[in-house]
């Protein structure tokens, strides 16, 4: 069966589906792109910092040293301008805790001097 248009959209097995298709398309707008926008940043940090995956992990590494919680390094990374998901802090910051835990074990690293370190360098 032909439409006005005479074409065979709307004819034959799958019509419906094809005419719900083209209906549903014309309802949703499309969403702006999350990269695309701004988010608020002070006026020291940049909107974002462009750099590489090793000198993102070394930068959790060192804050995972100064500090103690996943909030402090998130918080942090933001207001410095970082772009970095919690999945990734989670996970450097694990290895990097699991590190540090051997460490204290073999007797290579005092805690008392680690926690002398996180108190001077605490923001």
């Amino acid at each position: 069966m032909l439409d006005q248009n005479n074409t065979y959209e709307f004819a034959g097995k799958g019509a419906r589906r094809r005419r719900l298709r083209l209906e549903t398309e014309a309802r949703i707008k499309p969403t702006p792109d999350a990269r695309e926008t701004e988010i608020a940043t002070s006026k020291r940090a940049p909107e974002f910092r462009d750099i590489s995956g090793s000198e993102m992990r070394k930068k959790i590494r060192l804050l995972t040293l100064r500090t103690v919680t996943f909030e402090n390094v998130s918080d942090i990374l933001k207001r410095e301008g970082y772009r970095v998901s919690g999945i990734a802090v989670s996970g450097v910051r694990s290895d990097m805790r699991a590190a540090i835990k051997l460490l204290l074990d073999e007797g290579l690293l005092d805690a008392q001097r680690l926690k002398q370190y996180r108190r001077k360098h605490s923001r």
